[in-house]
């Protein structure tokens, strides 16, 4: 299944009165992915805004749906083909170092992080805070190591995720936060 882009997601996530970008909203999903594996798009969709606010086309919907769909198998593949809802890299390094850092901001949101020193399992903790420090990124950075260092980033969190996914669904369910 073919995951839509980041322009065409964030035109449909702008229809959500109150949202924030496409990178935050597909954050929230693996989140709350990692979370619960068999959570519905209903509660994905509802988080993003109030369901009697949100203003969105058919063709939005579907959208949202189809990356919904795609994000949920390509963390139950567990072939590492998860990947983060970025800006390409032709897009300007501030823009999509902004991007990585809502990603993670919706990512511990859709977790439900927030307490340093939480019982997470294995190496979530860890991880966490780390994104933790990412989603506070400086976007105005430039340069050619600027550069390396945003696909370092990028890399950390896009195998992160799936270390966290592992651990979270290592867990008895009664364990789970």
């Amino acid at each position: 299944m073919q995951e839509p882009s980041y322009a065409d997601i964030q035109d449909a996530v702008s229809h959500y009165q109150g949202s924030g970008s496409a990178a935050e909203a597909h954050g929230l999903l693996a989140g709350m992915l990692c979370i619960d594996p068999a959570i519905a798009s209903e509660q994905w969709l509802d988080s993003l805004a109030d369901p009697e606010e949100r203003v969105v086309q058919s063709f939005d919907l579907a959208l949202l749906e189809q990356l919904f769909e795609a994000t949920r198998k390509q963390l139950d593949d567990f072939d590492f083909s998860f990947e983060p809802l970025l800006p390409d890299d032709g897009m300007p390094l501030p823009e999509r170092a902004l991007a990585l850092s809502e990603w993670c901001q919706g990512f511990l949101g859709g977790l439900g992080f927030g307490a340093k020193g939480s019982d997470w399992p294995g190496e979530c903790t860890e991880l966490l805070e780390d994104f933790v420090e990412i989603s506070r990124l400086d976007p105005e950075a430039s340069g050619e190591t600027d550069e390396n260092a945003y696909a370092e980033l990028s890399e950390y969190v896009r195998v992160g995720v799936q270390v966290i996914r592992s651990e979270f669904l290592s867990q008895t369910p009664q364990q789970l936060h």
